[in-house]
């Protein structure tokens, strides 16, 4: 009977899928102006990209018909733990702190130093112990100088987080393993530990662990013994779920990681946590909040392959204190934290309460609720909920530059600094630039699905309250993709591409941003252009002027560019595309230096095929090509003006003006978008700008415009000194607070809080 419905429901789909391919046959056509040709290349594109499963989409997508049928568990959505590849090699940071565990550390150290992956460093720390484990760790680091860095307290630090914080402050490596001095493990538990990071949205990994007690060790139990009274039977195999899965699977419960040992993280940067008076002071639960912080928005991975040994001794602080009020009182701590993060329910809370009130039981005996409810009690935890920030995943087309692009990264950094669990979806139809991927703050989870169309059920198994896409495809894709999941909003902005459109493409998806897009967000007003008036009357479109972060600035000495000081230094930022002027710019900067005074040097910034065909050419000396550069604003500001010869029709609100504008430099720029209102002030404006001639640039012109600035110091001048009033014209908290409005237009009806 199973089979038949299981062949059934296949069938189904099938006919569901051809049907969608038939019908999507017109609107295909005319999405792509009419031109079979122009679709037979597009559609091949998309095979090539994605097989048949993406023809499928788009066939969907253009029809409105929901893509149904193809839900997923969160057993598998996002892949398994694989083998660890060869060219896979991150630095790993073992941060030991030890304090009086002499007799233990030869066996711990040893099993670190002799780990069978070896692209570690060790970070000994000692709190003014007053046994020979100064001595000890003097020896290994003896033996060991090439890979070990030493930090001994003189005095007593006063509680093991502070010895974490100052591990973390030494420690190079990207993923991060705290061993603690008393314990030990398998000689493959790094090689283990560290393939689970393969999958770039895992946050924390923890291992299956033996308590072990006495000498020689015997072991006591294991992990799925200790938290059996979950009812987890997971432990057999390696996974990687959601963080909001486990926790309410039953982290909310119970600390799923009992020992942080058995645990390895990516290296979380700075995080408040380490200034938190109340978290210092915990006993007992405090790395159960420290672990539920880090994964927020993440992926976490199991492998019971990787051994740790965690010893417990008779006189063991953890384990004597479960006996006393601390315990319970700790755990309503710990309940409140959740609260505030995750959004797992009263009934994961009265699992947890379930869970602690039978302890308290064995411990004290029955009968005395009352007593347990001093110490532990969901009244005083339940409302924490109230003040929790929605689950946000921010969508991007690619991990590559691009305003389109790296916006996104910046506000959902600034988002997680205010205290949402933000995720960033990189939807990989570019190659991903390392010094993009680099601008991603590491409280981000990046997360990376293997097929777009398991999107739905991540977004339900992460706990996802808001989609926010910044690109048309990307945004057309989750809108189809997320059709029936009424308890996800999604907010558009855009970045200039839909009134770069033919009425007939925009036409071809109307209907999804009607039936699917909650908010549409703009930062200029010919991006209106896009959208019919009725749309722009039925949904919420807000204006909201682009921002960026500040960021310490350390110009590059002009020497190391093969500059001088009196020369007149343009900086050209952009996607090295034919329509941002690359070509131009460089014609236009050699026949200014044929009648200038002064020396004018152009630096070009940025990837794509202009960067490549370009510096193929034999320019002059006067021409630098530099490539990527994340830290643009260094070289703008060795430079004397910021460059934007743009004739791209879609550019709006240019990123890169702002951060010309932040490093103290005027800009030259086209006129075009809403660069003119960047740049004023009220006492004047902070650039120079110069008139396309029907979309083209006229390089005669330019030419003379740059003449003019370079040689007229006054000019220059009086376009400085309003450089800091048009900065101040964008200010990132004020953006993030009228995104939060939106967000908060779109939630707040149906029930979440924000």
């Amino acid at each position: 009977m199973r089979q038949n419905c299981e062949s059934m429901n296949f069938l189904r789909r099938k006919f569901q899928h051809v049907k969608a391919l038939a019908a999507a046959l017109r609107p295909a056509l005319s999405f792509y102006q009419g031109s079979p040709l122009l679709a037979i290349r597009r559609v091949a594109g998309v095979f090539r990209r994605e097989g048949i499963g993406g023809i499928i989409r788009r066939a969907h997508m253009l029809t409105g018909r929901r893509l149904v049928g193809d839900e997923f568990s969160s057993t598998n959505l996002y892949g398994e733990v694989r083998p660890l590849a060869a060219d896979f090699r991150p630095l790993v940071s073992v941060i030991v702190p030890n304090y009086n565990h002499a007799p233990y550390l030869a066996q711990r150290l040893d099993s670190i130093y002799r780990q069978t992956y070896s692209n570690l460093e060790v970070i000994l720390l000692d709190d003014c112990s007053s046994d020979d484990s100064l001595q000890v760790l003097r020896d290994y680091a003896a033996r060991y100088p090439e890979r070990t860095i030493c930090h001994f307290n003189a005095v007593n630090s006063g509680g093991v987080f502070n010895q974490w914080k100052k591990g973390l402050e030494l420690a190079k490596g990207e993923l991060i393993w705290i061993a603690e001095s008393d314990d030990y493990c398998s000689d493959s538990f790094l090689e283990e530990m560290v393939r689970c990071f393969q999958t770039e949205g895992v946050k924390l990994a923890f291992s299956d662990t033996e308590f072990v007690r006495g000498t020689p060790p015997e072991t006591i139990w294991r992990l799925q013994q200790y938290l059996q009274d979950l009812g987890l039977q997971v432990w057999d195999k390696s996974f990687i779920r959601s963080a909001h899965a486990m926790v309410k699977a039953g982290w909310v419960a119970k600390n799923l990681v009992p020992n942080v040992s058995s645990a390895v993280f990516r290296h979380p940067g700075k995080i408040d946590l380490f200034d938190d008076a109340e978290w210092l002071r915990l006993r007992l639960c405090g790395d159960w909040i420290f672990y539920l912080t880090l994964v927020r928005g993440g992926l976490v991975a199991y492998n019971p392959k990787a051994i740790n040994y965690y010893r417990q001794h008779e006189a063991n602080t953890s384990v004597n204190a479960q006996k006393e009020d601390i315990y319970y009182r700790e755990h309503e701590i710990v309940a409140k934290r959740v609260a505030a993060m995750y959004a797992v329910g009263s009934e994961g809370f009265k699992r947890q309460e379930q869970v602690l009130y039978t302890h308290w039981c064995s411990q004290r005996g029955d009968g005395r609720l009352s007593e347990f409810q001093q110490l532990y009690d969901l009244e005083r935890t339940l409302p924490c909920a109230a003040g929790r920030l929605p689950n946000v995943l921010m969508a991007v087309y690619a991990l590559a530059a691009g305003g389109g692009e790296t916006f996104p990264i910046m506000l959902a950094n600034e988002l997680a600094q205010k205290g949402y669990a933000v995720t960033v979806l990189n939807c990989h139809q570019q190659a991903t630039e390392s010094g993009v991927r680099a601008m991603l703050s590491p409280q981000v989870a990046l997360l990376e699905l293997e097929q777009m169309d398991r999107i739905a059920s991540a977004c339900s198994d992460m706990g996802i309250s808001l989609v926010h896409s910044h690109h048309a495809w990307v945004d057309m894709s989750l809108a189809m993709l997320l059709i029936g999941k009424s308890d996800i909003s999604h907010v558009i902005s855009t970045h200039g591409m839909y009134e770069m459109m033919t009425p007939e493409q925009v036409a071809g998806f109307m209907h999804l941003l009607r039936k699917r897009v909650d908010a549409f967000v703009y930062t200029a007003e010919k991006n209106l252009g896009g959208f019919p008036p009725d749309l722009i009357r039925e949904k919420t479109f807000r204006r909201i002027d682009n921002a960026l972060p500040f960021k310490p600035i350390q110009p590059i000495p002009r020497e190391t560019l093969g500059l001088e000081q009196g020369d007149f230094v343009l900086c050209l930022v952009a996607r090295a595309i034919p329509d941002k002027g690359w070509e131009e710019a460089i014609n236009a900067v050699q026949l200014a230096n044929t009648r200038s005074s002064r020396p004018i040097q152009l630096l070009l910034i940025g990837e794509g095929p202009e960067f490549q065909r370009l510096r193929q050419i034999p320019f002059d000396k006067h021409i630098h090509f530099i490539g990527f550069k994340a830290n643009i604003r260094d070289y703008f500001a060795a430079s004397d003006m910021g460059f934007l010869p743009s004739r791209f029709k879609g550019e709006s609100a240019p990123l890169v003006l702002i951060d010309c504008l932040l490093s103290g430099k005027p800009v030259l720029a086209s006129d075009i978008g809403e660069i003119r209102y960047m740049l004023e002030t009220d006492a004047g404006s902070a650039g120079s700008l110069f008139t396309l001639q029907d979309w083209s640039i006229d390089t005669e012109i330019l030419a003379e415009v740059i003449v003019k600035v370079a040689n007229d110091p006054e000019r220059y001048a009086r376009m400085s000194s309003q450089v800091s009033a048009a900065a101040a014209k964008f200010e990132m908290a004020a953006m993030v607070e009228k995104y939060e409005d939106v967000y908060r237009s779109v939630i707040t009806p149906i029930g979440r809080p924000i």
